[in-house]
C-alpha cells in the first residue's frame, strides 16, 4: 500500500532531522575528545604532521552553525546580538584589528554558538552524547593519575603557529606542587571540564549514592589539579543541587552570585591590597590579590585611555586571537581573568547587559523540574562562579554547556511565546418551547 505525500514528507523531515542530530552530536562528542586529549594529541600529531587535523571538531561547529542558523527559530533578543556581534567586528577592524582577528575569534567561540543553535539536536541524543562524556570523564581521571603519579612524554610540550610559540601542555607549579594537567593542555581546563562533565552525568545517575561517589572523585580530582577556583564552584553546585526546591533561595543565590562576578573586578579600582596582604594571606589567595591589584585594574585604565569604556575593543581584539594575530599596542587584552571583564573589553556596555543575561537564563532554568533543566541549572551556575576570576570564553568545553543551556532556555521562550489556538466557543441556540 502506498504511503500518502503527508507521511512520505513526515517521513523524510523525520529522517532530515536524524541525520542532522547525529551529525551534531558527533561533532560535540569529537570536540569533547579533541579538547580532553588536547596535550597529547597536539604532541603525537605534531610528530606525525598531521596536527591541523584537531581543528576539525572546531570547523564543524562552524559548519553546523551556518547551516542551522539558516533556519533558526529565535526571538528578537538573539537577531539583535547577532547584529551587535557584526557591528562590533566592524568596530574591532577600526580599532586596526584585522580579518584573522575576526576569523580567529569567531573560531574559538564557535562551539558556544554551535551549542545555542543546535541544543535541541543534541539533547534529542543526550543518551549517545552521555557515553562520549563518559568516556572523556575516565579518561581525565586516568591523565590525571598519569601527569601526578608518573611521568608523560607530552608536558611541557609546546609547537609554533607562525612565529607564535603556543604550549600544548603547560608544565607550572604552586606551593612546590606540580599542576598536573593530565592529557589536557593546562591543570585549570582539566579541572572546568572534570565539574562539567561530572554534572553532566548526574542527570543519568538515579541512584543517590552512586552521585554521592561521582561527586566525590570528581571533587577529589578537582583539588589534585590545584584549581582553586573550580574547587570551590563544584562544590557551591552540588550545595545548589540540595536546595534546587527552595525556588526563591535559589534565585536569590543566582543573583548573587552573578553580581559579584561583575562587582568583584572593581574591588581592586576602590581598594588597593598590599603585599602584606597576600603574604598574610598565603599564596591561596595570591592569585586572586595580583588581579585585583593589577590584573583588572590595569586592564579598565587601557581601556579608559584609549576611550573603548562604552563601546568595547570589539569582537576580534579580546583574548586568544591576540596571541596568534597580535594588534600593536594591545597586549594587554590577550587574558582578562574575568569573564565579566571579557565580555565588557570586547563589547563594552553590551558586553555587561549579556553578562547579566545569565540572571534571566537561570531563573528560567530553576522553574524548569525536569531532569535536563536540573543539569543545565548546575552548569550555568557553576560555569559564572568558575568565571568570576577565568576567561571562560576561551574554553570550548565550557563554551559547548554553556550554549547549550542557553539553547535551551531559548528555545522553551520560544515554544512560549507560539501563541495557542483559541477555542470556538460554540453558541447553543435555544428554541422557544411551544405553549
Amino acid at each position: 500500500m502506498e504511503s500518502s505525500p503527508a507521511n512520505s514528507g513526515d517521513e523524510q523531515s523525520s529522517i532530515m532531522s536524524f541525520d542532522k542530530s547525529s551529525a551534531a552530536v558527533w561533532v560535540a562528542i569529537g570536540l569533547l575528545l579533541v579538547e580532553t586529549f588536547s596535550g597529547a594529541l597536539r604532541f603525537y600529531f605534531d610528530k606525525a604532521g598531521i596536527g591541523p587535523l584537531l581543528y576539525l571538531p572546531k570547523v564543524g561547529c562552524v559548519l553546523l552553525f551556518v547551516m542551522e542558523l539558516r533556519t533558526y527559530k529565535a526571538g528578537r533578543l538573539f537577531w539583535i546580538f547577532m547584529m551587535i556581534w557584526l557591528l562590533s567586528g566592524m568596530l574591532a577592524m577600526l580599532h586596526r584589528a584585522s580579518l584573522s582577528n575576526l576569523a580567529f575569534s569567531l573560531f574559538a567561540l564557535s562551539p558556544l554558538l554551535f551549542g545555542i543553535v543546535c541544543s535541541q539536536h543534541l539533547l534529542h541524543r543526550k543518551k549517545l552524547l552521555c557515553w562520549g562524556v563518559a568516556f572523556c570523564m575516565a579518561a581525565s581521571l586516568v591523565g590525571l593519575a598519569l601527569d601526578k603519579f608518573g611521568a608523560v612524554p607530552w608536558k611541557g610540550y609546546s609547537y609554533l603557529v607562525g612565529d607564535t610559540q603556543l604550549s600544548a601542555n603547560t608544565a607550572w607549579s604552586a606551593d612546590e606542587q606540580d599542576r598536573a594537567a593530565g592529557f589536557a593542555r593546562v591543570s585549570n581546563v582539566l579541572s572546568i571540564m572534570l565539574a562539567l562533565y561530572t554534572i553532566y552525568l548526574l542527570m543519568f545517575i538515579r541512584s543517590g549514592v552512586a552521585r554521592l561517589a561521582l561527586s566525590a572523585v570528581a571533587m577529589y580530582a578537582i583539588v589534585l589539579t590545584t584549581s582553586k577556583a573550580p574547587a570551590a564552584a563544584f562544590a557551591l553546585t552540588m550545595g545548589l543541587l540540595f536546595i534546587q526546591r527552595m525556588t526563591w533561595t535559589c534565585r536569590i543565590l543566582c543573583v548573587v552570585v552573578v553580581a559579584f562576578g561583575l562587582l568583584l573586578p572593581t574591588l581592586g579600582l576602590m581598594h588597593h591590597f598590599d603585599m602584606r596582604t597576600v603574604s598574610e594571606g598565603g599564596s591561596s589567595l595570591a592569585s586572586l590579590y595580583d588581579r585585583l591589584n593589577n590584573t583588572w585594574p590595569r586592564l579598565v585604565d587601557f581601556m579608559n585611555l584609549q576611550g573603548w569604556g562604552l563601546t568595547g575593543a570589539g569582537f576580534g581584539m579580546v583574548g586568544s586571537t591576540m596571541a596568534i594575530f597580535p594588534v600593536p599596542g594591545s597586549d594587554i587584552l590577550l587574558g582578562a581573568d574575568s569573564s565579566a571583564v571579557y565580555l565588557w573589553a570586547m563589547l563594552g556596555v553590551v558586553g555587561v547587559l549579556l553578562y547579566l543575561l545569565q540572571i534571566p537564563m537561570l531563573f528560567k532554568l530553576i522553574n524548569d523540574s525536569s531532569r535536563i533543566g536540573r543539569m543545565l541549572l548546575a552548569t550555568g551556575f557553576c560555569w559564572c562562579l568558575i568565571g568570576w576570576t577565568t576567561d571562560m570564553f576561551e574554553v570550548a568545553v565550557a563554551n559547548l554547556f554553556i550554549g547549550l543551556a542557553a539553547g535551551y532556555v531559548l528555545a522553551a521562550a520560544r515554544v512560549e511565546d507560539v501563541p495557542q489556538p483559541r477555542q470556538r466557543e460554540l453558541k447553543l441556540n435555544t428554541l422557544s418551547a411551544p405553549y
